[in-house]
């Protein structure tokens, strides 16, 4: 049976299993897997069963689906592949090889509660990061040979080239946990990067990072095992207490144990006991002011016993990897975000991305799922472009129209409409959607006047075989706004009787008029000069309807 492995942007790991011929994924709480992401779309993609294959199908999704890295629409899964969703990570395997390989190698073994007696803990927090890296480093100088300015040397008091070799490799593993933040995006990969790092300042023969995940968030999931080399030949399987990790999770501290089978606090880890560890040390490892896991080292050498500084060192590397958590995390947001703002580009003005991005979580989830609103529509056409073309090498015309469409692009965002899409040699566009304001219709003749006077001054250097007119038809009303189409193509756009309305003004209107249906005239008649024209036929209209022509 197969399972997805899924890790959320915010760290929450669990397993799903496939159980039927069909898994739902999305933000919507009717989803078999419902995501909290505000990345995701309400119903974003689904993985279905067909024969003895899977497929894994975007549901037109605004942010779309990756797999292996790229976007899809409809491709066969393959036990191994990866999908992303927004901030969420999902690894299609079968049940057998759950997780992310490292089960096999570290077994959590089922202890009792720690007995009372002599606490050996020290404090852990993420706010206390402060100057932490300073003083690290001033009580690993202060070794013996530590010798202060201006004091006389004395025979066997100066500092050792060990402890200069360790502080160097401290400052450097600091600034490395930092700088592999910008160069790796892979969380996973970046977890695993810090724990090599680990192991050059602290001598130990195992370590392994555990994360709590779990659809309740409380199951203890490994992420991370490193043995030494030695260790690792051996094959042996690695046992970690529940019962350490449990402690250092629940009581936020950081706990060392010089020797753990003499420690009383231990009594009741007996994989502590069964691999005779000599000395161990976990620290919690924090996402802002929660604890999401651990990082635990262990030795099993009777002549390498960890110390204090050990254990501060450990301390000062849990709360940098807290900030480089929450830096990932973020990076990844501002990565979709990124990828939002390009598509909404495409069609919305920088005024409507930004009330879009800044927007509350309900904005953001359902801009554009299709939804009824009022909105003033736009159609901008060439009059007689079928001749001006028959005149002009098929290059010249593209250059022409790519040059008039940027200038009317620009003036249709800067009033805040949306472009919906063109259509040949004209274009439509909307105001209203996908957020409605007071003065849509006002917005919408205000662009269509700059447009008229655009059009007039590029006429003016013009060839005259080269010249046009155009013409311009704007209606107001009830629409269906969103993202329509198929799984496989779905574009932003509105439909309804008003855009039709719309488009039969623009097409009866004379060389460079401006006709108005009779609620953008209702909305705007004080704002400009219009006169009516009176009631017109239009094809696709039982009743004539009302024309008003803009002046100005």
């Amino acid at each position: 049976m197969p399972i997805l492995h899924v890790v959320t942007g915010d760290g929450i790991i669990f397993d799903y299993p496939f159980t039927g011929e069909k898994i739902t994924l999305g933000r919507s709480k009717n989803n078999d897997l419902s995501l909290k992401d505000i990345t995701v779309s309400r119903h974003h993609a689904e993985i279905r069963k067909n024969k003895q294959e899977y497929l894994i199908v975007d549901l037109g999704s605004y942010n779309g689906t990756r797999l292996n890295g790229r976007l899809i629409q409809t491709e066969p899964l393959h036990f191994g592949d990866k999908v992303q969703i927004g901030l969420t990570r999902l690894t299609f395997l079968e049940k057998k090889s759950a997780g992310p390989g490292v089960f096999d190698t570290l077994i959590l073994t089922t202890d009792g509660d720690f007995e009372t007696g002599e606490q050996r803990i020290v404090e852990s927090s993420p706010r206390k990061t402060s100057g932490q890296s300073r003083e690290l480093l001033v009580s690993m100088g202060k070794a013996p040979g530590w010798i202060q300015p201006g004091k006389e040397e004395k025979a066997g008091e100066q500092t050792s080239m060990s402890d200069l070799a360790r502080i160097n490799k401290v400052l450097f593993v600091l600034y490395e946990i930092s700088r592999q933040l910008n160069q790796i995006n892979d969380f996973d990969q970046l977890l695993k990067k810090i724990m090599d790092l680990i192991f050059i300042v602290i001598d130990a023969d195992y370590g392994f990072l555990v994360l709590l995940g779990g659809q309740e968030g409380e199951e203890l999931i490994p992420v991370v095992v490193k043995h030494r080399e030695e260790i690792r030949k051996k094959g042996k399987e690695l046992k970690a207490s529940k019962t350490l990790i449990r402690k250092v999770i629940r009581d936020k501290v950081a706990l060392l144990t010089s020797n753990a089978m003499a420690d009383s606090r231990l009594d009741g880890g007996k994989s502590l006991y069964l691999q005779q560890i000599k000395s161990a040390m976990c620290v919690p490892l924090w996402r802002k002011d929660k604890v999401i896991g651990v990082i635990e080292l262990g030795t099993t050498r009777l002549t390498s016993h960890f110390n204090q500084d050990d254990l501060e060192l450990l301390k000062a590397i849990g709360s940098q990897m807290a900030m480089v958590i929450e830096q990932a995390a973020l990076n990844e947001q501002i990565r979709e975000e990124e990828r939002m703002r390009n598509r909404l580009e495409r069609f919305h003005s920088p005024q409507v991305i930004e009330m879009v991005l800044k927007g509350d979580q309900e904005a953001k989830d359902r801009i554009m799922d299709p939804k009824e609103l009022t909105a003033t529509v736009l159609f901008m056409d060439i009059v007689g472009f079928t001749n001006l073309s028959e005149r002009m090498p098929p290059r010249e015309v593209t250059i022409l129209l790519n040059h008039f469409f940027s200038r009317m692009t620009d003036i249709t965002f800067h009033y805040d409409g949306t472009l919906d899409k063109y259509i040949g040699d004209g274009l439509m566009a909307v105001f209203g959607a996908p957020m409605q304001k007071d003065d849509d219709a006002v917005r919408a003749i205000q662009a269509a006047l700059d447009m008229r006077k655009e059009q007039e001054l590029m006429m003016t250097s013009a060839p005259d075989d080269k010249r046009f007119d155009i013409r311009i038809g704007i209606n107001t009303g009830k629409v269906v706004a969103g993202n329509i189409g198929s799984p496989k193509r779905m574009d932003y756009t509105v439909i309804g009787d008003p855009v039709n309305v719309a488009s039969r003004l623009e097409s009866i209107g004379e060389p460079n008029q401006i006709l108005i249906g009779e609620e953008t005239y209702r909305l705007a008649k004080n704002r400009f000069r219009i006169r009516p024209v009176g009631p017109k036929k239009v094809k696709g209209k039982r009743d004539a309807v009302m024309v008003y022509e803009v002046i100005d």
